[in-house]
């Protein structure tokens, strides 16, 4: 059974939630055991001597597949970065609800699995307008309040239908560790991590977006003032956005030429510009981006500062992506603090 590695920082235990530290997240190839986890509810105990997948209508399931039948279909492989909708909450201000994440809810990882595509080619009745609706074996009362749902999103089917949305099986390589998704899991790519539904058990189509709590009620965009009972806009595509991984807040170093290094990513496509500012913003210098072969994977990127004056810093780093769009200094604030894309700022001090 996987065993998260201890160099991640738990945030929660029941259900588990953890977060990769920044040091780590600048690693060169993220390692499995060191990816972030967000479970919304715990882990289910599979039988895969039971286990199946249905797919079809609700209360008419045309397709039946064990996971042997999975394994057998065309295999789809790609980098994909997640990034948990509240990654970089707690430097949200004014204050917002939620969990305290840092930055280390996002990863990067190479998913294996089956089109979703393929595995709705014969399912009749699919219109432009359906939504496709993954339904998790985890189940237990939202925030512990209200009835018992199983962890379900829906996706529009044009989405859907992009043959890089896949069921994943394996991750880096193996079979999925129990923590991210055991036997298979949803991978969106482009989007915010909640939507890759875990331990997916039944594929439903649908007619309209789901209405479970954390589609409907929970990762949406809302603002703060009376409840207007309005649709609010759904959580989605990630953001474009930077980190320096580094150098720690706080740091002390030498003064002297350091190279400078972090992870970009976007959910429109690949990051096309990095930028470092040694002083707050005032001042841009270009970086240097390693692009990723993937689309949906994150680049690696540097910028050597000379740092010849000591003295006390807040060093920034900003990135834009393939549509042009750019990190802005705030993000529009929202009430549970999503998709916070803000400039990444880091004190630290020259001795």
């Amino acid at each position: 059974m996987h065993q998260p590695s201890s160099r991640l920082d738990n945030l929660s235990e029941y259900p588990i939630v953890s977060q990769t530290p920044l040091d780590v997240l600048g690693d060169n190839a993220l390692d499995t055991q060191d990816f972030f986890v967000r479970n919304h509810f715990l882990a289910p105990k599979i039988d895969m001597a039971v286990w199946r997948l249905t797919v079809g209508k609700p209360g008419d399931y045309t397709q039946l597949y064990s996971y042997e039948d999975l394994l057998e279909l065309p295999a789809h492989s790609l980098d994909v970065a997640l990034e948990c909708a509240g990654n970089s909450r707690s430097s949200v201000l004014p204050p917002c609800e939620g969990m305290l994440w840092g930055h280390g809810g996002v990863g990067c990882a190479t998913w294996t699995g089956v089109s979703v595509r393929d595995i709705l080619a014969n399912t009749e009745d699919i219109s432009e307008e359906s939504e496709v609706l993954f339904l998790g074996d985890d189940e237990g009362r939202p925030h512990g309040t209200g009835p018992v749902e199983r962890y379900g999103m829906s996706i529009p089917i044009e989405k859907v239908l992009n043959p890089d949305t896949i069921l994943a099986y394996n991750m880096n390589g193996v079979a999925l560790p129990e923590d991210h998704g055991y036997p298979i899991r949803l991978v969106v790519p482009g989007w915010y991590g909640m939507t890759s539904v875990k331990w997916v058990s039944e594929i439903r189509i649908v007619p309209r977006p789901h209405k479970g709590f954390y589609q409907d009620k929970y990762y949406v965009f809302v603002t703060d003032g009376p409840e207007t009972y309005e649709t609010n806009p759904r959580v989605d595509v990630i953001k474009v956005k930077s980190l320096i991984t580094s150098v720690k807040r706080g740091q002390q170093i030498p003064s002297g030429k350091h190279v400078i290094e972090g992870k970009a990513w976007s959910g429109y496509g690949k990051i096309t510009r990095v930028e470092f500012s040694p002083d707050n913003g005032r001042t841009w210098l270009p970086g240097e981006v390693d692009s990723s072969d993937s689309r949906y994977g994150w680049s690696a990127w540097k910028c050597v500062w000379n740092a010849d004056v000591k003295g006390r810093y807040l060093i920034a780093v900003k990135a834009t992506d393939v549509k042009g769009i750019c990190q802005p200094e705030l993000f529009d604030w929202n009430f549970r603090g999503f998709a916070n894309n803000s400039i990444h700022t880091v004190p630290v001090e020259v001795v």
